[in-house]
Order: structure tokens, then C-alpha cells, then sequence
């Protein structure tokens, strides 16, 4: 029977789509830097345990190669687009050249996703270059030292994503988080957005 819509409605990609829901809530509605901070944070919670959620879905090929795409598309908004907003609304300060690195941010990301889509998505136990899923721990962590400490001061938002742009796409072997290590990110986010909390 001829199907009435495009694409694939799974259960598996939910936890994908609530990560989408939660960048795309704090690009337009985020009131703050904290409440972006941790709208940011628990789109990447999201992103870290979508797949472990599809995985214990029994999917057909199709089901698995349109996961990853919608994966990859999300990854665009949530550690993309999400944190060129919050860049610029919170931590620019040197005008065009702050535009600048942001567009070289996001394209970045861009090469990044793009290049893994087109290499096929083959399965390694570890990342080459840093995942992008790292800019919702990185730039919390960040937020929450400027919330408290004012690190901006001696340490620039600029150099923060100068680094993630280059470590995207640099072509080095890191490992990727065992479930100990994922659980222990979990943790660690509870207790940024509890911090995070207190200065909204």
C-alpha cells in the first residue's frame, strides 16, 4: 500500500526528536544564558543515549539508515546553530570578527556531520576528532564558570569555540565513553543544571 507521508515514524528516534524540540525551544524561547546552558545540556543527555534507545528497538535497514540521518540533521541544530546563539547573544564581543568565527564554528560542524555521512558511518570503538555532541558539556561548563567566576575575563568565549571548530575536524583517534563514563556525564549534568538553576 502506497504511503501517505515521507519518512520513518519509529519509536527508536524519539529521544533524537526531543533533543531537536529542546535546541530549537532555546534558540527562540531561551530567556537566559543559565536556561539556554541547560536546554543545551539536555539536548546533548539526548544525543548521548539515542542511540543505546534505538538499539534495543529491532528496526529493519531502513529504519537504521534513516536514524542516522535524522541524527545527523538534529546534530546540525543542537550543536550547531543552538550554540552559534548562544555565542552570540551572550559571550561576542568583537563584532565582525566574532560573525565571522561563528559561521567558521558552524560550518565546522557542518563538514564534520557531512564528512561521516558520506564515509558510510562505519563502526569504530573510537571518534575521529571530537564528537560534536561535546559542545553541549564544553560550553555549559564554560557558561557556568562565566556565571560564577567570570572566566571570560581571562579566557575569551572566542578561544572556547575557536578550539571546538578546530577539534571537530581535526584528524585524530579519541575514544569514545564507555557506559560508565556516559553514566558519569549524566551525573555531572544534574549537577551543572543544578547550578545552572540557581542563577535563573
Amino acid at each position: 500500500m502506497k504511503k501517505i507521508f515521507l519518512g520513518v515514524y519509529h519509536p527508536s528516534v524519539l529521544l533524537t526528536y526531543l533533543g531537536l524540540s529542546l535546541s530549537l525551544y532555546g534558540i527562540f524561547y531561551g530567556r537566559s544564558l543559565a536556561f539556554s546552558l541547560i536546554l543545551l545540556l539536555l539536548a546533548g543527555l539526548c544525543d548521548t543515549f539515542d542511540g543505546m534507545v534505538a538499539n534495543s528497538f529491532q528496526r529493519t535497514d531502513m529504519e537504521k539508515a534513516f536514524g542516522v540521518q535524522i541524527d545527523s540533521l538534529a546534530d546540525m541544530v543542537s550543536f550547531g546553530v543552538f550554540p552559534v546563539q548562544i555565542y552570540l547573544q551572550y559571550f561576542a564581543k568583537f563584532g565582525i570578527f566574532s560573525f565571522a568565527l561563528s559561521v567558521v564554528y558552524l560550518l565546522m560542524v557542518v563538514t564534520r556531520l557531512a564528512y561521516f555521512n558520506a564515509s558510510g558511518g562505519e563502526k569504530r570503538d573510537y571518534f575521529i576528532g571530537l564528537a560534536v555532541t561535546y559542545a553541549s558539556f564544553f560550553i555549559p561548563c564554560y557558561g557556568l564558570l562565566s556565571l560564577y567566576f567570570s572566566i571570560e575575563k581571562i579566557f575569551p568565549g572566542e578561544l572556547l569555540y575557536a578550539l571546538l571548530a578546530f577539534f571537530f575536524v581535526f584528524n585524530c583517534k579519541m575514544k569514545k565513553p564507555s557506559l560508565k563514563a556516559r553514566i558519569g556525564l549524566l551525573l555531572l549534568a544534574v549537577l551543572f543544571v543544578i547550578l545552572l538553576a540557581r542563577k535563573l
